[in-house]
């Protein structure tokens, strides 16, 4: 499974709190790199960063995070 970032409602859940990056990366106990390239698209975060971002900015997962499952089974031969 994949955690992907919904970058306009992320960006609006934290300047909503009044976090900046680096703000919210020191109460997720989080890197503010981490932040910074989630915020961008440039990485997607774990699921244990997911969690501490959405109690950080008290929102649900649903709310800035979408997941998707990536399935690598053999498609059945003919």
């Amino acid at each position: 499974m994949n955690i992907k970032v919904n970058i306009v409602a992320f960006k609006e859940a934290r300047v909503k709190k009044g976090f900046s990056q680096r703000e919210l990366a020191k109460r997720a106990h989080l890197s503010h790199a981490l932040i910074s390239q989630i915020e961008n698209n440039e990485r997607n975060p774990s699921p244990g960063s997911a969690k501490k971002i959405c109690d950080t900015l008290e929102v649900q997962f649903d709310d800035i995070f979408f997941a998707i499952s990536v399935c690598k089974c053999k498609q059945p031969t003919a």
